[in-house]
């Protein structure tokens, strides 16, 4: 009979005690022969073999953490797809460790060597990702990966903080975003690029263009506006945003692009009653990720903020 498989032991922790956060992916790919492969790591230091995954750095957000370590990893730059379950546990001297999870579609893959961290990665099929597997909370993340259905992130973001209404005398839609605000588009960046994002939709205001531009001028992408998204016209038309909408939702499957829309509070709800998706308010920089079915349904939905 084999050995059962380690797993990580469950504390009972106090409420103040602040986990170490950290973030991984499951990323598999479509071989041609091998049908669907799992990367996967080998750790020198404590002889197993496991998912890629690290620690979160100063400022840095959950989802852009954990595709930067299944890059430093692996040499394997991600898009994030679908959610997976946070594991917790207790790891050793560190203390509590809490791991946010996600799946992972590979990108592009550069050669990486051996360091001391890891020493080895493998592309390997299913079940010989699971037998070679170390801990049994990963084989339960591969499989729980695998039972996602395929997805397209559209998500929603709220734009970055504005000067205030008291401090600007011309037209409100020329309002631009403040010093906090620019902190919170340059956070965006890598929190955006984690989810692959290639299409940029924006309202007119410049508020909403302002918060978008920093990402357009990393990935060298045009903005496409609208008024229909602005304050001053889609407010008071649930319609007109719902018929906009709807179009983008379309050519956003029909292109398998992750999209990003940036909006205003007033006109927020009309996106969400559009996409059949539960009330939210968002504070400025904050976004909803919403993980499109093929037929348009709404599978997962995130929320993340930066940190400025």
């Amino acid at each position: 009979m084999p050995a059962p498989l380690p797993v990580h032991r469950a504390v009972a922790v106090a409420p103040s005690v602040k986990p170490v956060l950290a973030a991984g992916a499951v990323v598999t790919r479509t071989h041609p022969v091998r049908g669907i492969e799992v990367l996967v790591i080998h750790r020198k230091r404590y002889e197993d073999w496991t998912l890629p995954k690290g620690k979160m750095e100063p400022g840095e957000s959950l989802p852009a953490c954990a595709v930067r370590e299944v890059a430093e990893e692996t040499g394997v730059t991600i898009r994030l797809s679908a959610p997976l379950d946070a594991i917790r546990y207790e790891a050793g001297n560190a203390g509590l460790k809490k791991v946010d999870w996600w799946g992972g579609i590979p990108v592009r893959e550069v050669p990486r060597g051996p360091d001391a961290e890891v020493d080895m990665m493998s592309w390997l099929p299913v079940r010989a990702a699971l037998a070679r597997l170390t801990y049994a909370h990963d084989h339960f993340l591969v499989q729980q990966h695998l039972d996602q259905p395929p997805t397209t992130p559209l998500i929603l973001v709220r734009h970055a903080k504005a000067m205030d209404r008291k401090d600007w005398s011309r037209k409100d839609s020329a309002r631009p975003i403040n010093s906090r605000g620019r902190r919170q588009a340059r956070l965006l960046v890598p929190m955006l690029a984690a989810y692959g994002v290639i299409r940029l939709v924006s309202s007119t205001s410049t508020r909403c263009l302002n918060t978008l531009l920093p990402y357009a001028h990393r990935q060298e992408l045009p903005v496409e506006s609208y008024a229909q998204l602005s304050e001053e016209v889609g407010a008071d038309d649930a319609k007109g945003v719902t018929k906009l909408v709807n179009r983008i939702r379309t050519s956003t499957l029909e292109a398998g692009a992750p999209t990003v829309i940036c909006v205003h509070r007033p006109v927020l709800p009309h996106i969400l009653e559009a996409l059949e998706m539960a009330p939210a308010t968002l504070v400025t920089g904050e976004f909803l990720v919403a993980h499109l079915t093929d037929d348009g349904g709404v599978h997962a939905v995130e929320r993340h903020r930066p940190q400025a």
